[in-house]
């Protein structure tokens, strides 16, 4: 009887997969992700994102196992990699044996504000965020907490930046997220469908629910330089959150869970 060869394993840092893998850590692609651990590449599966491809290394867990298992199953190419090869592209301190190229999501941006306009709802929206950690953050901020979107603006961390992906946990799959988006477009949508911009700065009102509800685009800006001046004049109204003891401001994905909290 002709025996099953078993499935080829990849020992080589020139294969054409690691090479992928590679590009998209340097961000030298905008048109895939990176997906980076059993936890982020479920939600991905779950939300209905097929990967181009799954690496693994040879020896896994039960849990892993059974992932990449379902994966095979919906037809999604399974490679297992020598752990050395996997570790080395990966930028965390106990790689997690598993890594996922696919497609990037793309919002549909004017359904988000129609959406939002009907609900009505709140788009968090990322003006300037520098750092993936943060931006990552802002977006789990959002999905937990019940806002109808993320907009990231054009300079901003990208939300795909492996880092970011991860500090979501993966709940960027889990409601619509747009990517460099230019401010002239955000202010053109938000005015179309009646959508109030408020910014959150240092010194503004403090932050309370508009009653009735209505539906808001909320900006936070840059981590310590704030919100550009040009955003700034087109916001409605600028929103704090008062602090106690001489604390000037709050880390950014902290001041949008408060605000998000209050608003949406």
């Amino acid at each position: 009887m002709r025996q099953m060869q078993a499935p080829e394993v990849i020992r080589s840092a020139q294969n054409a997969r690691l090479k992928t893998v590679r590009a998209l850590r340097r961000g030298r692609e905008r048109e895939r992700l990176l997906l980076e651990g059993a936890r982020v590449i479920d939600e991905a599966l779950q939300a209905g994102v097929q990967p181009q491809f799954l690496l693994h290394q040879e020896a896994l867990g039960e849990v892993a196992q059974a992932l990449v298992q379902a994966a095979a199953a919906a037809g999604i190419p399974c490679c297992a990699c020598e752990a050395g090869l996997l570790a080395q592209e990966g930028d965390l301190d106990s790689p997690p044996g598993l890594l996922a190229v696919a497609a990037r999501p793309q919002a549909d941006l004017e359904e988000v504000f129609r959406h939002a306009a009907r609900a009505p709802g709140l788009i968090l929206v990322a003006a300037g965020i520098q750092d993936p950690g943060n931006g990552g953050a802002l977006v789990r901020v959002a999905a937990g907490l019940g806002a109808a979107a993320v907009v990231f603006l054009h300079g901003s961390v990208s939300p795909w930046h492996p880092r970011a992906i991860r500090g979501a946990s993966g709940t960027c799959f889990r409601l619509p997220v747009a990517d460099a988006v230019p401010a002239a477009r955000l202010i053109e949508l938000a005015n179309a469908h009646q959508i109030d911009m408020w910014g959150a700065v240092v010194q503004g009102e403090p932050a309370i629910a508009p009653t009735p509800p209505r539906p808001l685009a909320l900006l936070l800006g840059e981590e310590g330089g704030g919100l550009d001046p040009a955003l700034i004049d087109a916001c409605s109204q600028l929103v704090c959150i008062p602090l106690q003891r001489g604390v000037e401001s709050l880390n950014v994905a902290t001041a949008a869970a408060v605000l998000v909290h209050l608003l949406a």
